[in-house]
């Protein structure tokens, strides 16, 4: 058995970490969805925390989706995981911050963004948990590839429902 505790990172929204040595990433979502992409083969993985789809400029940074999902793969591919062996899940998504009228929520587009993206660079999804009134709580092992979540009261995840 090892008992060396694993490393741990808090991801909060507009970050990406990802991590060759076994870690626990966390980060709790309410609109905002989270990606988890992790290398079945090397045992690698890395999680983004994007808040809405589309950045305006280039350099707005991971807390959108186009930018997130792109700095999330490079990263990865940088560390060494391979394109063919990634497999990914993803996370959050819930309808908490309506656009208005019929025209659906932001977490409804951000979960539809990361969902396409990953489609169209082939790489499956092997779980989601996204949509529903209620925040989630995340944390993902980058040695395993498993995911825990359980649902936050609130929509903004603020606390956790007993």
């Amino acid at each position: 058995m090892n008992d060396v505790p694993l490393r741990r990172i808090f991801l909060s929204p507009g970050e990406i970490a990802c991590a060759t040595e076994p870690t626990l990433i966390t980060t709790v979502l309410g609109s905002c969805v989270a990606v988890t992409l992790w290398d079945s083969m090397r045992h690698l993985g890395g999680v983004n925390h994007f808040i809405l789809p589309h950045a305006r400029t280039s350099g707005d940074g991971a807390r959108y989706g186009d930018q997130a999902m792109a700095q999330l793969m490079e990263e990865m591919l940088a560390l060494g995981a391979s394109r063919s062996n990634l497999q990914a899940k993803v996370f959050g998504g819930a309808n908490v911050l309506p656009i208005g009228g019929n025209n659906g929520s932001v977490g409804a587009a951000n979960v539809a963004f990361a969902m396409n993206d990953l489609s169209e660079h082939r790489i499956p999804v092997k779980a989601h948990r996204t949509g529903g009134e209620h925040g989630r709580l995340l944390v993902f092992n980058t040695a395993t590839g498993e995911a825990f979540v359980r649902r936050v009261s609130g929509g903004d995840g603020a606390s956790p429902k007993p």
